[in-house]
């Protein structure tokens, strides 16, 4: 796959589309599942932790530009660490995927779709996608470009659309469960921005990679306002929202939407929208999965990969039998796979790759000030040895 370089809207779109899929997935359930009341108050908590981690992340990658997560792994334990952390991510990617899918065409089929079978639709999906690919890479890009931001500003309308039936009496207790739950356990509700993962492949990519800190601030923010702006939507319209667990609860808040006698019911456009959101996310996340395997394999033909991916991405989708397995997937596999893969494995090796090369640099320029100081003579014999 032949990578374009991209602009800062471009990889923002990129970022977003990840985290606007797990919102209609229902990220905003899990997070008040974990802390009730209390989660407006800790999604601003951990929105601070988020920025300062990602402020972090960006002065880490200042010694490695131009290059992602797996290039850095390389340089810090050869080539066999690139290959585990290029797999591990390659199995990030496809569970994420899988079990994203799996949810939101559940949902698409328990809405709008109860006479077609789950298999036969993530089936058209996915093949759609994989004639989407014969475009190249410029296209898929360019159509998240479109989709991000439209998608992002339809759930923020939804998210306020219902403003005269919030109640600031829903909020209370302000800690939830707790101060423990709210502060140190609902820490755990920063996997809602796992979609910031991508920061970690985008470098490469760029069309000036001192563009990157930039791109990852905007990026948090925008992520903190589309999650922020959900939860609190849904933390103030609904006293028991914990309870909704069959489908998106996004959805469930757009059937509530009128707009004076002309749209009576826009729960349509969001479900339009949605299936768009999902299209572009099965693209976007399959792109940095071939761009990860090609980098392990050197591999010549990418539509033989792509049709690889789109097949095991296939099946997975087709392994969960029940609901619970479902639900299972998401409130547990998904949150804290995002947790240690996305966040914290990749940070511990930016960390001990920028402790590696400092000692490098160090020892290099020991060696130079050696050189330096060596009389002229023992300087020629020391080049002719």
């Amino acid at each position: 796959m032949e990578i374009k370089q991209i602009g800062n809207f471009q990889a923002i779109a990129l970022i977003l589309i990840i985290v606007i899929n797990h919102l209609v997935l229902g990220t905003p359930r899990t997070l008040i599942a974990e802390t009730g009341t209390g989660t407006i108050l800790n999604m601003f908590y951990v929105f601070l932790v988020t920025i300062i981690l990602v402020f972090i992340v960006t002065k880490l990658f200042n010694n490695f530009k131009g290059k992602d997560i797996v290039d850095i792994s390389e340089f810090l334990g050869g080539k066999v660490l690139k290959f585990i952390v290029g797999i591990i991510y390659i199995l990030y990617f496809l569970l994420i995927l899988s079990t994203t899918v799996r949810i939101i065409v559940q949902d698409l089929e328990i809405i709008y779709f109860e006479n077609v079978s789950i298999s036969v639709l993530t089936l058209l999906i996915i093949a759609s996608i994989v004639f989407v690919y014969k475009y190249g890479s410029s296209a898929i890009i360019k159509c998240n470009s479109i989709i991000a931001p439209i998608v992002g500003i339809i759930i923020l309308v939804i998210a306020f659309s219902n403003i005269q039936d919030f109640s600031l009496d829903r909020i209370f207790p302000i800690l939830g469960f707790g101060t423990k739950e709210t502060f140190i356990t609902g820490a755990s509700n920063i996997f809602a921005y796992s979609g910031l993962a991508i920061l970690y492949f985008i470098m490469p990519m760029l069309k000036d990679s001192r563009n990157f800190k930039k791109i990852s601030i905007v990026s948090t923010i925008l992520i903190g306002i589309l999650i922020i702006g959900s939860v609190s939507s849904l933390v103030l319209s609904f006293p028991y929202i914990e309870n909704i667990n069959e489908i998106s609860s996004l959805y469930v808040e757009s059937r509530d939407i009128s707009y004076w006698q002309v749209f009576q019911r826009i729960d349509g456009i969001f479900v339009f929208s949605w299936i768009l959101a999902l299209l572009s996310y099965i693209s976007v996340v399959l792109f940095f999965i071939v761009i990860i395997f090609r980098k392990l394999t050197n591999t010549k033909k990418e539509f033989p990969v792509v049709l690889a991916f789109a097949a095991l991405t296939y099946a997975a989708t087709l392994i969960p039998n029940n609901i619970f397995m479902i639900r299972f997937l998401e409130d547990v596999v998904f949150k804290y796979t995002n947790i240690i893969v996305a966040i914290f494995s990749s940070f511990i090796i930016l960390i001990l790759a920028n402790i590696k090369y400092k000692f490098v640099n160090r020892k290099n320029n020991l060696i130079n000030n050696e050189i330096k100081d060596m009389p002229n003579e023992n300087l020629y014999e020391n080049r002719n040895t």
